[in-house]
């Protein structure tokens, strides 16, 4: 199977993923399926899908980048392994009943966040999580240098970048110019800020 179809099969997914994370499309479609049901169907749907996605990655010819280099695979994994704990630290922020969708499922209701968390991770990055998932793509691409492995990392990094800038929105909607002053003082995605040379 031809990389291309991988490739069509992922930008496919996270359109996906963006348009029912989207407020106009859940109002929408919370008109049909229940507030209460509406996240743990996302999610579900969101696995099921990357699932599938996981299987047209075994199943298409990959290229390999480089001659192999027995030395690269070492620092990807401890990439990757770092970002695996700081996502794991990162999720421990999170109400995980909410984000699976149970506490929806419990209450019928949708969660209302009032207060903004700046502290810890959120104290170097915005959005921590998606900093540890940058670190994971990041290693598997030295761990498994591929054309499909490449293209996997590539889009999945565009995405995060998009996502994120979408997800800002809404919190400058929803914290006002608290989330400003946040904006200006803690870095999005990457933990440091490059800083100007002065000539």
């Amino acid at each position: 199977m031809h990389t291309l179809y991988f490739v069509l099969a992922l930008v496919a997914y996270y359109t996906l993923h963006s348009l029912l994370a989207a407020d106009g499309v859940k109002a929408s479609l919370t008109q049909i399926i229940s507030q209460r049901y509406y996240r743990l169907l996302y999610n579900g749907l969101a696995a099921g899908l990357l699932v599938v996605v996981f299987i047209l990655y075994f199943l298409v010819e990959k290229t390999p980048l480089w001659t192999p280099n027995p030395v690269l695979p070492y620092p990807g994994a401890l990439l990757a392994l770092a970002g695996i704990s700081w996502a794991v630290r990162a999720l421990k922020r999170y109400n995980l009943d909410e984000f699976v969708g149970l506490e929806q499922l419990r209450t019928g209701q949708k969660p209302k966040h009032n207060k903004l968390i700046t502290r810890g991770l959120n104290g170097h990055v915005r959005h921590p999580l998606y900093f540890g998932t940058l670190l994971i793509i990041t290693g598997a691409l030295f761990i498994f240098p591929t054309d499909a492995m490449f293209a996997f990392a590539l889009i999945s990094t565009i995405y995060l970048v998009l996502g994120s800038r979408l997800e800002e929105k809404k919190l400058v909607t929803q914290f006002g110019e608290a989330y400003r002053k946040y904006q200006r003082e803690v870095p999005m995605l990457v933990p440091f800020r490059w800083k100007r040379l002065r000539v």
